[in-house]
């Protein structure tokens, strides 16, 4: 514990003397927080993805359990209800959950947020949402977002320091500005996950990694193995964060004078290795507990299969990647990101290149060679590439600046405007959301005894208000229900490229927005795609990409956030009539 404490001693002088000793820092911190933070609430009580509200059940069950069974085993049993074993993210919601129970303790409402251990997995849970007060949802993933957006501004400085340590403060300042301007990283703060605490503690992996190589210290060494694990507890696919601590020993080693003896120190690796086990280890809840076949089927299961598991059309490699970058930084800062890995390179061809951009090249190399076998991916698979990035781009342009200032001020300039107007009317997007308006709509339109029709699997895909009377799936359809709600995802049936397509879908889809089925669109929410079909890019085609980087979206055919341009909602009420055979085929 001693060591831990002074560690923690010597990161809170570092943080001061850093706020102290610049002071353009405490306003890149200050504008981090503004855009990480802004509208937060965003589709409270409902969730932002499907990860999230899975995610947030999580520690609720285990609760449940404890207090249905207050013994080893309903702990147990609660901890391994969990739909995968996201370890650490476990603790983390299960921090926001703590004062939403004290609340419902003090306010006698506890038997409100209570109910079964073994909830249904039908609708994604709806039940389970609609039956607890919204003000408790919106309360607990609040909190939670929260805590996304304070391990946000921490990314941001961990980019300052890591850039300051390899160049200098004003390199340091740009990377942290750049990281504050990329869209991708500040649509990640605004949904509670586990993508934003595992890049924060992968940043201090890396930082701890580069004062290795410079000072050998041993205690470096440990803390980088430590965090490293703490980060694969949070995402598994933090894992080159391994390759990173081998590539910092190999740097070590070679700048030693007797590089041999630097090389094999295997009490070193030994430890640092166990550090990071424990730290895995620990950060799976479900070890903790005993229930090892979850953590087991994570790792050996779906971590092998998930590579190859369709969750998009099929396409080159090269065009999930672009599709991912230009969506998360934007046009000019991909071009820019592109010149910055470059110039890396060239640097490091001609062994110009220090450690610590060694380290950032081989972390860049290590999460794209990571994902270059997978049959598709999102934006927040490339998210901790984007602080890497970053701080290559802004060494490029500091070094470049020292040759040609003209130039380099006027790309610098550019970059950070484009940026910002990039970021910012994405951001501003969260306060015109047009699900949420769908939501407030219905909640002041539709009846006790009315219902609502819905066709997504998942409640979180839909506007549907909290406490309204739903269907959702074959069986249960009524013949006539007075509203039917469709929304992007079920606009994408028109989409001959959609992978769960089917002629039967599509054609009720459009039958249903040409009236055939006794039903009129009486309102719609946002900006509605020509003739309903949603405009997304065929696989492979690059130039189709290019507006994803110019306008500020996400789109990913997954569970990816959907913003502004890909929530229109579409709402139908019934004519009068009564169309028994209409049998939506969902």
């Amino acid at each position: 514990m001693v060591p831990v404490r002074a560690l923690l001693g010597r990161a809170k002088a570092r943080v001061l003397d850093d706020l102290r000793t610049d002071p353009y820092l405490p306003a890149v911190l200050i504008l981090a927080a503004v855009l990480s933070g802004f509208w937060f609430w965003h589709r409270l009580p409902n969730v932002a993805t499907r990860d999230e509200w899975s995610r947030a059940l999580d520690p609720l069950v285990a609760f449940r359990s404890v207090v249905a069974d207050p013994s080893y085993e309903g702990l147990k049993e609660g901890v391994a209800w969990g739909r995968v074993p996201f370890g650490a993210t476990f603790y983390l919601f299960g921090l926001a959950l703590i004062p939403m129970i004290a609340v419902a303790v003090l306010t006698g409402t506890l038997d409100a947020i209570m109910g079964p251990v073994q909830i249904s997995w039908d609708f994604g849970h709806f039940p389970t949402w609609d039956g607890i007060p919204a003000w408790f949802w919106t309360g607990y993933i609040g909190l939670i977002r929260l805590f996304n957006v304070a391990f946000a501004i921490g990314s941001v400085y961990l980019t300052y320091r890591i850039a300051t340590t390899i160049a200098d403060r004003s390199t340091g300042r740009l990377a942290a500005l750049l990281l504050t301007l990329t869209f991708g990283f500040l649509t990640i703060a605004h949904e509670g996950g586990e993508d934003m605490p595992a890049l924060f503690f992968l940043l201090i992996a890396l930082y701890l990694l580069i004062w290795y190589v410079r000072s050998g210290e041993t205690w470096t060494f440990y803390g980088a193995s430590a965090t490293g694990g703490v980060a694969m507890a949070f995402k598994l696919t933090t894992a080159p964060v391994i390759g990173l601590i081998v590539v910092a020993h190999l740097l070590r080693a070679r700048g030693s004078d007797d590089w041999s003896a630097s090389l094999y120190r295997p009490r070193l690796i030994g430890i640092g290795g166990a550090l990071g086990v424990l730290a895995i280890v620990v950060g799976l809840p479900t070890t903790l507990v005993g229930a090892f076949e979850p953590v087991l089927s994570r790792i050996g299961g779906h971590s092998i299969s998930r590579p190859g598991s369709p969750h998009g059309p099929t396409a080159p490699v090269w065009w999930w990647f672009a599709r991912g970058y230009f969506s998360g930084l934007g046009l000019p800062l991909f071009a820019a990101s592109v010149a910055g890995v470059v110039a890396a390179l060239v640097r490091a061809g001609r062994r110009r290149a220090n450690a610590g951009t060694l380290l950032v090249l081989a972390g860049v190399g290590g999460f794209l060679a990571l994902y270059v076998p997978w049959h598709d991916f999102r934006v927040h698979h490339l998210l901790p590439t984007f602080p890497l990035l970053a701080i290559l781009v802004a060494t490029w342009l500091v070094r470049l600046r020292d040759r040609r200032q003209t130039v380099a001020r006027v790309l610098t300039v550019g970059l950070v405007i484009s940026s910002g107007v990039y970021a910012g009317v994405g951001v501003a997007g969260y306060a015109d959301m047009p699900r949420d308006q769908a939501a407030a709509w219905m909640d002041d339109r539709v009846g006790d005894n009315e219902t609502i029709e819905s066709y997504r699997w998942h409640f979180q895909d839909t506007a549907v208000p909290h406490g309204a009377t739903v269907t959702y799936r074959e069986g249960e359809f009524t013949a006539c229900p007075e509203y039917i709600m469709l929304t992007y995802r079920d606009l994408v049936y028109l989409d001959d490229t959609y992978l769960r397509n089917s002629p039967r879908r599509q054609a009720y889809i459009r039958g249903l927005l040409d009236g055939n089925y006794s039903y009129e669109i009486v309102t719609e929410f946002g900006s509605r795609p020509p003739a309903y079909v949603p405009q997304r890019p065929t696989p492979g085609s690059l130039l189709e990409l290019l507006p994803y980087g110019i306008v500020p979206q996400v789109d990913q055919h997954g569970d990816e956030q959907e913003l502004q341009p890909n929530q229109f909602t579409v709402i139908l009420q019934s004519t009068g009539e009564c169309r028994s055979d209409r049998g939506p085929p969902f």
